[in-house]
C-alpha cells in the first residue's frame, strides 16, 4: 500500500491575470509571500501619489514551479516593474543584469576540477532587493 506521507496544497492552473489569481487561494498566498519579501526587506514605502514624478506601473507575473516528474511543487508569483516606462536620468542613470558569462563558469569548474574542490550551488530568492538605489523610483 502507497502512502502519502507529504502532501502540498498548490494549484496546478496558471492565472492569466490577476482577477483569476484572486479566486485562488493558493496564488493568493503566493503573492502575499513576495509581498511580504518586499517588507522583510524594508524596500518600500507607502506614500500618497505625486503628481510631478514618473510612476512605473507593476504587473503580476504566474508560475508553476515542477519537480523532476513534472508535477507541480510551488506557485511562484513576482511583482515585476514595467521598465518600459522609466525614464533615464530620472528613475534609473545604469543598467546591469548580474548574471554569470559562460566562460566564467567554464574557468571555475575547470579549476574547481584541476584542484579537486567542492563546489555548491546557491540562489539568493530575494538577490535583486539588495542593491543600493540612489535615484527614489516610484511604482504603484
Amino acid at each position: 500500500m502507497n502512502v502519502i506521507s507529504h502532501f502540498g496544497f498548490v494549484s496546478i492552473v496558471k492565472p492569466k491575470n490577476i482577477k483569476e489569481a484572486l479566486l485562488d487561494d493558493n496564488w493568493i498566498s503566493a503573492m502575499q509571500d513576495e509581498q511580504n519579501q518586499f517588507t522583510r526587506n524594508d524596500v518600500w514605502y507607502l506614500v500618497p501619489r505625486l503628481s510631478k514624478c514618473n510612476v512605473i506601473g507593476t504587473k503580476w507575473i504566474f508560475r508553476n514551479k515542477s519537480d523532476e516528474k513534472g508535477n507541480v511543487i510551488r506557485n511562484k508569483a513576482r511583482l515585476v516593474a514595467q521598465g518600459y516606462s522609466q525614464v533615464k536620468g530620472l528613475d534609473f542613470d545604469e543598467t546591469f543584469a548580474p548574471v554569470a558569462i559562460l566562460e566564467s563558469v567554464r574557468l571555475l569548474l575547470s579549476v574547481a576540477c584541476h584542484l579537486r574542490f567542492t563546489l555548491f550551488q546557491m540562489d539568493v530568492k530575494t538577490a535583486f532587493l539588495n542593491g543600493i538605489l540612489h535615484e527614489e523610483v516610484y511604482v504603484e
